[in-house]
């Protein structure tokens, strides 16, 4: 059933919560693939309050063979919202997992940012808590086993990926990777033989609806001194450094560390250590284990808990006045954009991101302004980007386009990009859309 893009602003304003509840039964006709979620999804309170609305918006990777097909992709209500009892963000709406996760065009060993990433982490984690190669490693929502491969290169040990595309299970599975091709949950626990010693869970536990349920079956599946590291981009950084690209369906919650020791403490575990990592943007590396277990929390969960609150991140006018900042933002990287076409300048985007995804689809960017864009992911190339009907090229394209301008839409790998890009011989300008429209030559 065809889904209806209509504006109902007035109706939402009139009734905030019986509106949208109507708006979603509107969108969604007799097809429930997207659910209303008004309470919080840790401490279980009603009074959530939003703070950033960014209208309809396509599923950031439902990418589509034809342009017409991706202008007309469905779309979905994408609200942010603030709980003032725990501090968490969430998504209004959730859209089924299954129709953004079991076939997943994202590739986690296209990026070699992200691979280097996880060297750094395997020698840091080794070196923390004296991994050995006897260790039992499961990570969940592996992608096609890049982080898996690096630990088991290093240490020579068992490895398991949990992750729901088959597509990318069967590339881990190819590499020497044993899989799991499902969500996580109780339903795994039968398959696995033995008590993990590590569990690591990077850039998926945003994608979360039920997180109780989650960490449950982690403390099931954890031997005693065991450690669990999930890896997010961080809440603080996502405000201070405007980053409402992060903001898509497929991430249903946004994190920072009070509401993380709160759902520890709810489920029998404890936050032991946090740590700043530079990728994505800004993300924090959380350490956790059982309550019971013998490890110490380190002070730099205090430290930075107290920081958070200092920075008034547990207060609600600190994502208001962060919301109207970001139309600014929106309102200018279109202006720009539309300034650059009206001076007979050419340009295209590199990396058909999810997050580039939420940028161009806000700030109603198409075809007109950006004329394709540049991807190295096999599984996206002769695709159209979704809401946009941009298409989708391989990166051989850019020497014979020859652009004035490119948006890097990854801006977080922005140097690994543009370091690529100019070894092509490419001698034209850049622009960097986060925090604010920037051009670097």
């Amino acid at each position: 059933m065809k889904k209806s893009n209509r504006n109902f602003s007035g109706l939402k304003k009139c009734f905030p919560i019986l509106g949208r509840l109507i708006l979603i039964n509107i969108i969604m006709g007799e097809k429930s693939i997207c659910q209303q979620h008004l309470y919080c999804r840790v401490c279980g309170g009603n009074g959530m309050i939003e703070y950033l609305d960014l209208g309809l918006l396509p599923l950031a990777n439902n990418l589509k063979p034809t342009s017409e097909s991706a202008k007309d992709a469905d779309r979905y209500p994408l609200q942010v919202m603030f709980c003032p009892e725990c501090g968490l963000s969430q998504l209004s709406v959730v859209v089924d997992p299954e129709e953004m996760f079991s076939n997943y065009a994202y590739r986690s060993g296209i990026n070699q940012g992200y691979i280097n990433h996880c060297w750094r982490m395997a020698k840091s984690l080794i070196a923390k808590f004296g991994l050995t190669y006897d260790t039992f490693h499961i990570d969940i929502g592996g992608n096609d086993g890049t982080l898996l491969k690096v630990f088991k290169n290093v240490l020579h040990h068992k490895v398991l990926n949990v992750d729901p595309a088959a597509n990318l299970t069967e590339t881990a599975e190819y590499s020497g990777i044993l899989c799991i091709t499902d969500f996580w949950g109780d339903n795994c626990l039968p398959l696995i033989e033995d008590k993990a010693d590590l569990i690591t869970a990077t850039n998926i536990f945003a994608h979360l609806d039920h997180v109780g349920a989650f960490m449950r079956t982690c403390k099931k599946a954890l031997s005693p001194e065991g450690i669990i590291v999930i890896e997010n981009p961080y809440l603080i950084d996502f405000i201070e450094d405007m980053e409402f690209d992060t903001v898509y369906h497929e991430h249903v919650t946004y994190w920072s560390i009070k509401p993380m020791m709160e759902l520890c403490c709810d489920n029998g575990m404890k936050l032991i250590d946090v740590e700043k990592q530079c990728i994505h943007g800004g993300s924090m590396r959380y350490i956790i284990s059982h309550e019971e277990s013998n490890h110490i929390p380190s002070q730099s969960v205090a430290v930075l808990s107290k920081e958070e609150r200092v920075k008034g991140f547990d207060k609600v006018d600190r994502y208001l006045n962060w919301s109207r900042d970001i139309k600014n933002v929106i309102d200018d990287f279109h202006a720009k954009l539309l300034e650059l076409k009206e001076q007979g300048q050419s340009v295209i985007a590199f990396a058909a991101s999810a997050k580039g995804n939420t940028l161009l689809n806000s700030a109603k960017i198409d075809s007109n302004l950006i004329s394709c864009i540049i991807d190295e992911t096999p599984d996206k190339i002769g695709m159209f980007y979704p809401g946009t009907g941009i298409p989708i090229l391989a990166i051989r394209n850019i020497m014979k386009i020859l652009p004035d301008y490119i948006v890097i839409l990854s801006w977080n790998f922005q140097k690994e990009i543009i370091d690529k890009i100019k070894l092509l011989g490419y001698k034209g300008s850049f622009i960097i859309p986060i925090p604010a429209f920037s051009v670097v030559e």
